[in-house]
């Protein structure tokens, strides 16, 4: 099934990006020269995406004035305004109290990834659920050795760094039932909301096998440049 609606934080500061910040806002900063945000807002278009709700702060006037009302970009988009004291939870509500999204279920997620994820597989794990919330999530991703350990606390396996298949982690990628305000009350997401739902076994996994990055400092930009130059912008069709 294909969602309409869309929310993205796009209003923290991107302090770990340092120079690329001090200018530009981070959903402006480019990555494969072009805007991270626009290529989220490209991303979501493709995937049926109509309606976008951007929750904005550092910088805002920026973000607005590049974005526009969205037709551009095929899109329409509301802008609200965010404390950029706040957390995640105080974000999303926010957002989706001031935008006034009425839909049943609708996308969420932080604007600071590249991906070719398909939303509509997503959707359908969700629905099928009847969870809250699901989390897209994908390997988990570690600069670290890891090791397994058996009951005589001897190493029996190393892995050096890089994707750990059997390890899942959280992508910032989100699909929302309405009800999910009714646990948003301040904070972290991850820390509040999603315990909350872990507890009632109201979240869903839905597990994402393919392009995934995200772009929150100097090194991961570095990273996300040197794949869509090695690998062109077809990669992530």
């Amino acid at each position: 099934m294909r969602l309409k609606t869309a929310v993205i934080i796009a209003g923290g500061k991107g302090s770990r990006l340092e120079e690329h910040t001090e200018d530009l806002p981070k959903p402006l900063v480019p990555v494969g020269g072009k805007p991270i945000l626009e290529r989220i807002l490209e991303w979501l278009k493709k995937n049926g995406v109509e309606n976008v709700v951007i929750g904005v702060a550092y910088k805002k006037e920026m973000v607005m004035s590049y974005f526009g009302d969205g037709s551009e970009f095929g899109l329409n988009i509301k802008y609200i305004e965010h404390d950029m004291n706040g957390g995640t939870e105080d974000a999303f509500k926010t957002d989706i109290e001031k935008a006034g999204i009425e839909e049943e279920d609708f996308f969420a997620m932080n604007g600071d990834q590249v991906t070719n994820l398909d939303l509509g597989a997503a959707a359908d794990s969700h629905l099928a659920s009847g969870a809250v919330a699901t989390l897209v999530t994908v390997s988990l991703k570690t600069n670290f050795g890891v090791v397994d350990i058996n009951e005589k606390n001897q190493i029996v396996h190393f892995q050096e760094k890089g994707e750990v298949k059997d390890k899942r982690m959280n992508s910032g990628i989100y699909v929302f039932n309405k009800k999910i305000k009714d646990y948003l009350s301040g904070g972290n997401i991850e820390e509040n909301t999603f315990r909350k739902l872990c507890e009632e076994r109201a979240l869903n996994s839905f597990y994402h096998d393919g392009i995934w990055f995200t772009v929150n400092d100097k090194k991961e930009l570095k990273k996300a440049e040197e794949f869509l130059n090695e690998n062109g912008e077809s990669i992530l069709d």
